[in-house]
């Protein structure tokens, strides 16, 4: 669809171009110098090229016809060099000539006009031996420069033939003659058709110069893409281009006297618009070629850039050969870029194909006609107008590809940048971790040893053991149930004078082993025996009574011991795991902030037990809408910057609570922290990426920026209140009750 599409506006434009440009085709012609026109309708066909065979003395001026006169056929005559010999040393190309030709006029009485557009050439143009015009000086008698495209009008006359001379000389090219033919035709007539050119030109140049400044205005709104730089260059030097050809209607913005700058301009603008048009393909394909060949090639073209701004125009336009020669491997190198990028199928590849090989076959065809000093048809204007255009499409297309994929690596990159800090923080905790595991998993290896040990005893017992009377089993449950759901331990120092005083009590009460027993009614959280249990312990079976359930509470204290330790390390690899738990496209979830911050304590908790007295205070709030992973960091940042604030000593307060400013309602969280504070000059920067007070090696400075752009992000905000011995960040979230 895109290459019908394409083929579609191509036609479009082309078919009436090529309409255009066939004016020669069925025109009448110069035979032997005359042209006859008595059958010609003027009506159906208004405007006559002199093309044909003229009649023509080299290095002479006169009016007629003599015996060295000569014919040509122009434009198939390229120059006159050949046959016009260089004389009194006079450099290739200048000298001077009469053009002759005769014209048999139409039956019908009508006024002709002749449109000249002569270049780098002074002439005089006579008929029937009479001055009717005339474009610089032939005699070299005025120096000046202007040569804009002139029409003269023929003189009324009742003769069967006219006979018009051309006296020319030739000053500034190295290829003398004339290059241009001239178009015969009422008056009104050529006006329109150069009015209508003029108008043609501005079309295109408008095309180019708008097309160009919207590519400038993408380069810098969106990313600064160099392609996009590189087409605007290519558009306005092109559209220069297009101002200094066939009309030259940079004449009507640069005022009537000055031919040399436009002559320099359109040399100027060849040469660098093949430079940045190939900058431009190699900006789309530089996988494809060696930037050093790029280089090379634009480097040879640009000496005669630099000519065409400070050389003669004489050297400009003896050069100008060879350059179009050099840019045929311009040319080459781009159709080469461009059938790899249609070869690959990438992005955009048919309309950049389609547009690039009718510009270059336009160039290409503008380049042959030059090298053989021919001047139509000329397509290159038309083929940049359909080539920008298409490009545009292309660019955009491009562009917004390139950028969504920037934006795309760019959050990658932002994400991977939070997940590295993360990664930073644990490192910094590792130590703490691996103490807070191994606390559990030493609890489980004792628990089990105990375990171990005390069935090995009961079961080489178990023979030796009376069964357990009937009245006294009421009691060995109840202590079996102590056992299991006991949990609060007296303090160190209660303990011990706990255990004395029940140790005295067994004693007085005769029963042997006083300290073993106390111990175990310590361990089962009893502060004193139970009247109704002194009858047994001190009857015969209570040694026994006493054993057996030493070693069962024994062996169910462990197994809970072991129960205990591993929810305890199940807690903490848990924290340990949403907290490392990153996931870039995830979406808002519902969370509790207690919950969140808890976690995050849960992996600190071994530096906090270490000399930080830590109180929260979280009042009860429904769950908030956020980035859950986001969060965890931030809060992780201000408790680990909290805790190396205070040297690992001191108080930390968080603090969790609901808030109203200007009618909006926030939640907020306030970590305090007791550390030496932030220095007045440095509260601007610390939210800066990369800065940092800490030692190096103990600190990204990225820690309190990515913490600011999770908050921010959150539309939320942070506040600091500091001094020596008081930190406190405050951070709101907005917040939404059900």
């Amino acid at each position: 669809m895109k290459v019908i599409f394409t083929l579609s506006i191509l036609s479009f434009f082309y078919f009436p171009f090529s309409s255009c440009i066939n004016i020669e085709s069925d025109s009448p012609k110069l035979v032997q110098g005359v042209l006859d026109l008595s059958k010609h309708n003027f009506q159906s066909k208004p405007i006559v090229p002199l093309i044909g065979e003229w009649k023509f003395t080299p290095g002479r001026f006169d009016l007629t016809e003599g015996k060295d006169t000569i014919l040509i056929t122009i434009p198939d005559n390229p120059h006159w060099n050949s046959y016009n010999p260089n004389q009194n040393g006079l450099a290739t190309g200048f000298g001077i000539g009469s053009y002759l030709v005769t014209i048999v006029p139409p039956k019908e009485p009508i006024t002709l006009s002749l449109d000249f557009n002569i270049v780098f050439s002074d002439c005089r143009i006579y008929q029937n031996g009479i001055l009717i015009g005339s474009i610089g000086d032939i005699y070299g008698k005025d120096d000046g420069f202007d040569r804009r495209p002139i029409q003269i009008g023929l003189l009324p006359t009742n003769d069967n033939q006219v006979h018009l001379t051309i006296l020319l000389r030739n000053r500034f090219y190295q290829a003398g003659g004339i290059r241009f033919l001239p178009l015969l035709g009422k008056s009104e007539t050529l006006a329109a058709a150069r009015d209508k050119e003029i108008f043609e030109q501005s079309l295109i140049v408008g095309g180019l110069f708008f097309l160009g400044l919207y590519q400038l205005g993408v380069y810098f709104t969106r990313g600064r893409i160099i392609g996009s730089l590189y087409f605007f260059l290519f558009c306005q030097i092109m559209a220069l281009q297009i101002l200094t050809t066939g009309t030259r209607s940079l004449f009507l913005i640069v005022g009537e006297h000055s031919s040399e700058l436009v002559f320099r301009i359109n040399f100027f603008s060849q040469y660098a618009g093949a430079i940045s048009g190939l900058y431009y393909f190699y900006s789309l394909t530089r996988e494809y070629i060696s930037s050093y060949i790029i280089r090379g090639m634009s480097g040879i073209i640009l000496i005669p850039v630099l000519i065409t701004i400070f050389g003669p125009i004489y050297i400009i336009s003896y050069l100008h050969l060879y350059v179009l020669t050099a840019l045929t491997f311009l040319l080459a190198i781009a159709i080469y870029l461009i059938v790899r990028y249609i070869k690959d199928k990438r992005y955009g590849y048919i309309y950049l194909g389609l547009s690039s090989i009718l510009l270059i076959g336009c160039a290409g065809n503008d380049i042959i006609l030059s090298l053989v000093h021919r001047t139509a048809p000329m397509l290159l204007s038309y083929g940049l107008l359909l080539f920008v255009f298409f490009q545009s499409i292309f660019l955009s297309k491009h562009i917004s590809n390139e950028i969504i994929t920037a934006e795309l690596n760019l959050k990658a990159a932002k994400y991977q940048l939070v997940h590295s800090e993360k990664m930073s923080s644990l490192g910094v905790m590792v130590a703490s971790v691996a103490h807070e595991i191994n606390s559990p998993l030493s609890a489980v290896i004792a628990s089990g040893a105990t375990i171990e040990e005390r069935i090995t005893e009961h079961f080489r017992l178990l023979p030796e053991t009376n069964p357990i009377p009937s009245d006294t089993f009421p009691i060995f449950l109840a202590l079996i149930d102590i056992a299991i759901n006991q949990n609060d331990l007296f303090p160190t120092k209660e303990t011990r004078q706990t255990k004395q005083d029940l140790a005295k009590q067994i004693e007085s009460l005769g029963i042997n082993d006083p300290e073993n027993k106390a111990d175990l009614f310590v361990s089962l959280g009893l502060r004193e025996i139970p009247a109704d249990w002194v009858s047994i312990l001190t009857g015969k079976n209570g040694d026994v009574f006493f054993l057996t359930a030493e070693r069962i509470i024994s062996i169910l204290q462990g197994t809970k011991s072991i129960r205990i330790a591993a929810l305890r390390a199940v807690k903490i690899v848990q924290s340990l795991k949403n907290f490392t738990h990153f996931d870039p496209k995830a979406e808002k979830q519902k969370i509790n902030l207690s919950d969140s911050i808890d976690m995050v304590l849960t992996i600190f908790e071994s530096a906090l037990k270490q000399g930080i007295e830590l109180v929260t205070d979280f009042e009860e709030i429904p769950p908030i809408e956020c980035y859950p992973d986001e969060l965890n960091q931030v809060w992780t940042n201000m408790i680990q910057n909290a805790i190396q604030s205070m040297n690992g000593k001191g108080f930390l307060k968080i603090k969790i609570g609901k808030t109203e400013n200007q009618d909006k309602r926030y939640v907020f969280v306030s970590i305090e922290d007791s550390g030496v504070g932030i220095p007045k000059d440095l509260e601007s920067k610390i939210f800066d990426p990369f800065f940092t007070t800490k030692p190096i090696g103990e600190g990204t400075g990225l820690g309190l920026y990515i913490t600011k752009q999770v908050v921010e992000k959150h539309n939320g905000t942070i506040e600091l209140e500091t001094k020596p011995g008081r930190t406190v960040f405050t951070i709101f979230l907005p917040w939404a009750p059900e």
